[in-house]
C-alpha cells in the first residue's frame, strides 16, 4: 500500500498546498514591474521588467514571519504523520492547532497584501490561492478529524 494512501484527501490536500505555498513564497513572482519599450530615433528606451517575490518589498516581515508560520506548520504535519516522536500535549488538538497555523499564515499574507495594492505577478495568485487551499484542508482535517498512522494518532487526537 502506497505510503500517502493511509492519508485521508484533507490531510494530503493540506500537505500539498503548503508545499506548493513553501515553493512559492521563494520562487514565484509577488510582484511584477514592467515598462514598455519606445523608440525615439534609432535610440531605445524602456523594455525592462522586475520580479519580486513574496518575501520582499513592502510589508515583508508579515511575509517572513508567515514564512516561518508555515515551515513549523509543514514540520509538525510531518512529524505527527511519519514518525514515532511523541507531541506535547497542548490545550487544543494537534488538527486544531494545524488549522490555527493554516489560518495565521493566510491572514499575515493578507495583511501583507495591505501594504501595497497593485503590480501583482501571477506568482500574487498562485501563493493566495495555494494559502486558501491550505486553510481548505486544515479545516477539514480539523472537522473530519486525522487518519495519521497508529503510532501519530495516539498522541494526535490531544
Amino acid at each position: 500500500m502506497n505510503s500517502l494512501q493511509q492519508f485521508s484527501r484533507s490531510e494530503r490536500i493540506t500537505a500539498g498546498a503548503g508545499i506548493v505555498l513553501l515553493i512559492g513564497m521563494f520562487a514565484f513572482p509577488w510582484y511584477h514591474v514592467g515598462i514598455a519599450s519606445f523608440t525615439v530615433g534609432n535610440q531605445t528606451f524602456g523594455g525592462e521588467s522586475f520580479d519580486s517575490n513574496v518575501l520582499k518589498g513592502p510589508g515583508a516581515f508579515f511575509s517572513i514571519v508567515a514564512l516561518i508560520v508555515l515551515i513549523a506548520l509543514l514540520a509538525e504535519i510531518a512529524i505527527s504523520r511519519f514518525s514515532s516522536a511523541q507531541l506535547p500535549s497542548i490545550p487544543v488538538s494537534w488538527t486544531t492547532a494545524e488549522l490555527y497555523g493554516a489560518l495565521a499564515v493566510l491572514a499575515l499574507l493578507v495583511i501583507k497584501v495591505l501594504f501595497h495594492i497593485g503590480n501583482f505577478g501571477w506568482g500574487f495568485y498562485v501563493v493566495l490561492a495555494s494559502a486558501l487551499v491550505l486553510v481548505y484542508g486544515a479545516f477539514e482535517t480539523s472537522r473530519k478529524g486525522s487518519s495519521a498512522p497508529v503510532h501519530a494518532a495516539a498522541h494526535g487526537s490531544n
